[in-house]
């Protein structure tokens, strides 16, 4: 039993702490009857979780197994969260991605810039192109415009100018009739009073 203890104390304290090597080496020391008597296998005040091992004094080591199962439980307790951190992390590594992964990405994304650039390109040169032709087109229409409205005003004044000489024509018409007919009048109603 001891045995199997020191096995998972030096498979765990080699996952758990960096400077496992002094610890496994005590371990085996201690479980193979080496008196150790006072000296702890861990600073108690940095790992206040856990107690010291300690000798329970002769080189038979009776005692050290009262104070190894508490030790032993928390390195058991500790390989159960390592391993459930291990298997998350197993979970979670299935979908990480490779060199391979980021490099297929990588030259997708070339290509696909490629594509983009090629595509807004051709899409620039066709802009430019229908800007050209619509600009074409209006500068036409203004044109077509510009000479309809000088037609439609030039009529408009000849409609008007023929307008007002009619006016002008009616009223010289009339003034020519109603001066003489007005003098004739005044000449009769003055022979009238003669």
């Amino acid at each position: 039993m001891i045995w199997d203890a020191v096995e998972i104390v030096e498979a765990c304290a080699s996952a758990l702490w960096p400077h496992a090597g002094q610890r496994r080496k005590r371990i085996k020391e201690a479980a193979m009857g080496y008196a150790l008597r006072d000296a702890p296998l861990n600073n108690a005040d940095r790992e206040p979780g856990l107690p010291a091992l300690r000798s329970s004094g002769g080189d038979g080591g009776g005692g050290m197994t009262e104070n190894i199962e508490p030790r032993v439980r928390k390195l058991e307790n500790d390989v159960a969260v390592i391993s459930h951190n291990l298997a998350v992390l197993t979970v979670r590594s299935e979908s990480f991605a490779t060199h391979a992964d980021v490099a297929n990405i990588r030259t997708e994304m070339a290509t696909m810039r490629g594509e983009l650039k090629e595509e807004m390109a051709s899409l620039r040169g066709e802009l430019k192109g229908d800007i050209v032709s619509l600009r074409g087109e209006l500068k036409g229409d203004i044109v077509s415009l510009r000479g309809e409205l000088k037609s439609d005003i030039v009529s408009l004044r000849g409609e008007i100018h023929e307008t007002l000489q009619k006016a002008i024509n009616k009223q010289t018409v009339l003034l020519l009739t109603i001066i003489p007919a007005t003098l004739a009048a005044i000449a009769a109603v003055a022979a009238w009073f003669k």
